[in-house]
């Protein structure tokens, strides 16, 4: 009965680490939706032309929020990738831990498939020496 203790408790922990994992998981998914948003807005205002009948200083102040406008568009473009890198790394670590999960449950449903057949078996047994014992008793 401990050896079935011990793996249920592995299990535990292992089940434990996996929704680590799938929180872990789900956080970089949101970070991801964040940044592609965040970059959705700043190509919005990259595209947007300001640029009106003014004056010249006033053309150069526009012209240099373009310029800023267009490197913040950059910036989001590389907060995406890394977001998603973040979340294939993520999805890498929460696929192993299931993976390993599972495969102590299936060790255990083994086990425990095991352990009936053997208290079967046992029990068959027992009757069978019963039945012997009525028998030689009968004759």
């Amino acid at each position: 009965m401990g050896k079935k203790n011990r793996l249920e408790t592995v299990v535990w922990l292992r089940e434990t680490e996996e929704d680590r994992a799938r929180l872990a998981m789900a956080d970089a998914q949101r970070h991801v939706a964040a940044a592609t948003d965040a970059l959705s807005a700043a190509k919005a205002r990259a595209r947007s032309d300001e640029r009106q009948s003014a004056s010249a200083a006033h053309w150069s102040l526009i012209e240099s929020a373009h310029t800023r406008a267009l490197q913040e568009a950059r910036q989001a473009e590389h907060a995406v990738k890394a977001a998603s890198d973040g979340l294939s790394q993520s999805r890498a670590h929460y696929l192993g831990a299931h993976t390993r999960t599972e495969a102590l449950r299936r060790a255990i449903e083994a086990r425990r498939a095991e352990e009936i057949r053997a208290e079967a078996q046992a029990e068959r047994k027992n009757m069978d020496e019963i039945a012997m014992l009525l028998r030689a008793a009968m004759a």
